[in-house]
């Protein structure tokens, strides 16, 4: 196979994920809608913002995921986010999954690891925009079975409930841009995580 690093199906992919990546961060400077009832001006002067990082603004998270019977696969994707902005979120995800495949045709199995960056935009109220992208160690699915990288794009959005400062939970149906023979995602991919705030 040569060169292990797989390049995507079509260049026109890497013009959609640019435009919607810049739709997604141009609409950062936007104000979403009051998410407390705290948010009544007061007539006092406003105090400076805190600049830098703030430890109170971070998020922690993931999915939890499994899946039995001729195909066996278990997943655990633990995510630490940084609130930008009270509705943009962006972080760092590592990831562990264990997939097998039994079957009359198939003998197959392999830990897969590996780990990425993502960025979520939360908006009218209950809806989430994600773009992600991915990088994961797993065994080639033809022989001779070596290890390969395999590379993937993710966008799409879904339904997002917020609580309190920082938490959510989220269902999300995302599409990856960079699908290939060894992904193990098929296209769409429904994921369902959480996060809690500090």
């Amino acid at each position: 196979m040569g060169d292990r690093n797989y390049k995507w199906k079509n260049a026109s992919k890497f013009w959609y994920l640019a435009i919607i990546l810049i739709l997604l961060f141009g609409t950062s400077e936007l104000n979403a809608q009051a998410r407390d009832s705290d948010s009544i001006q007061s007539t006092q002067p406003a105090k400076e913002k805190k600049k830098g990082f703030d430890p109170r603004r971070l998020v922690f998270g993931g999915s939890l995921g499994a899946t039995f019977g001729d195909i066996t696969y278990v997943e655990v994707s633990p995510r630490v986010g940084y609130m930008l902005k009270e509705n943009w979120i962006t972080g760092v995800s590592l990831k562990y999954s264990y997939y097998e495949e039994k079957t009359r045709f198939v003998d197959y199995s392999t830990n897969m690891y590996g780990g990425g960056v993502y960025t979520q935009y939360f908006f009218l109220k209950y809806f989430v925009a994600h773009a992600e992208y991915e990088i994961l160690n797993l065994d080639d699915f033809r022989a001779p079975f070596e290890r390969v990288n395999i590379h993937s794009v993710f966008v799409g959005g879904g339904l997002s409930s917020r609580v309190g400062r920082g938490g959510f939970f989220n269902i999300l149906l995302l599409y990856n841009l960079n699908e290939t023979y060894n992904s193990p995602y098929a296209n769409p991919y429904l994921r369902i995580g959480f996060g809690v705030g500090i």
